[in-house]
Order: C-alpha cells, then sequence, then structure tokens
C-alpha cells in the first residue's frame, strides 16, 4: 500500500470535513478545499435519488440544472448555495462530528454527523455515510453517500420537497433557487 496516496486520499477527506464542519466560522461558505476534485466523468449515487441509480457528472447536469447555476450560483458555487438553503431553517447547521476516516488506496470511506436547530427550538441531526473513490490522479471518481432516511425526509419536507421519486437534479434546482447568490 502506497502510504503516499492513502495520506493524500485522507487530506482530501479532511478537506472535506472542514468544508462542512466550519462553514459558519467562514463567513458562510462552504469549501472543500483545493485537493478535493472531481474528475470529469465523476459518479455520484444514493438511494436517496434517482431509485439509487448511479449518474455521471453529465448526466446530473441537466439543462434545468444548467439554467437554474447561470441565474442562482453564476460563480460555480453550488456547495454554499446548499446550506444556505438549510440555513434558511436552521442557521447554525453544520457537520458537528470530529473528523474521523478511513482512507486507503482506493480513497476513503467517512462518518458525518450535521446537526441544525430549528425554529421551535429542537435540533435536527443527521448521520451520512460517504464511500468516495479516488484515482491516481487524486481526482473523485465515485461518492455514494447513505443517511438516515427518517432525519433526510424530514430535512426535505423542511424545504417542501417529497423524498419518494426524488431526482438529484429537482433538488440541485430547489437548493440552487432557495439558496443560490440572488436570494
Amino acid at each position: 500500500m502506497s502510504s503516499d496516496r492513502v495520506a493524500l486520499n485522507k487530506e482530501i477527506a479532511f478537506q472535506k470535513w472542514e468544508g462542512y464542519a466550519k462553514p459558519i466560522d467562514r463567513g458562510r461558505h462552504v469549501n472543500f478545499g483545493e485537493k478535493f476534485v472531481f474528475a470529469p466523468d465523476y459518479v455520484m449515487m444514493s438511494p436517496h435519488f434517482n431509485d439509487g441509480t448511479p449518474q455521471s457528472a453529465a448526466e446530473m447536469f441537466s439543462d434545468e440544472v444548467a439554467a437554474a447555476m447561470a441565474e442562482y450560483a453564476p460563480d460555480g458555487d453550488m456547495l454554499t448555495a446548499e446550506w444556505r438553503m438549510w440555513w434558511k431553517h436552521m442557521p447554525d447547521y453544520r457537520l458537528v462530528s470530529p473528523f474521523e476516516c478511513v482512507a486507503g488506496e482506493w480513497g476513503f470511506s467517512s462518518c458525518d454527523t450535521y446537526a441544525g436547530t430549528l425554529p421551535d427550538g429542537s435540533v435536527l441531526e443527521l448521520r451520512e455515510w460517504d464511500y468516495i473513490w479516488i484515482n491516481e490522479a487524486g481526482e473523485v471518481t465515485r461518492w455514494d453517500w447513505f443517511v438516515d432516511p427518517d432525519k433526510w425526509e424530514q430535512l426535505l419536507a423542511l424545504v417542501g420537497l417529497e423524498p419518494k421519486g426524488l431526482t438529484s437534479q429537482q433538488y440541485t434546482v430547489n437548493f440552487l433557487r432557495e439558496g443560490g447568490s440572488r436570494n
């Protein structure tokens, strides 16, 4: 096992964690850092989108997503737009678990807990499990993510989305409209 490659994958994992853990400290800006780079043909999969069918970057980038990006995130910053959507309902929403990952030559896995205070004072927590594959060039080639279904449905209800049949494109357009730079 190449210790350099494992160390790089762990650093990429840390930059992802830090991007989600410290956005409030960074002026409400979400950024994964310079080492977290997607390969042009990367794939994402979650059982909560597209009925669990993996999608390539090209498939995720529909005409509707492109139009919403042009209008609401012309600078390309989709991460911050997604979090602005959550901050409208939970101003303190962030990753609250300490950094922990299992890195290997293939990439890394991690389990994170996100939390935010709802208007009624209760705290909504969501656990996420990520499996992220990284190629020899240090680019993310695949990201599979899983969350607690009940908590995910609570989050989606906050932003008016129905979980059944939800596509990644519908979710993306919604967070761009709700949290984009024009809002």
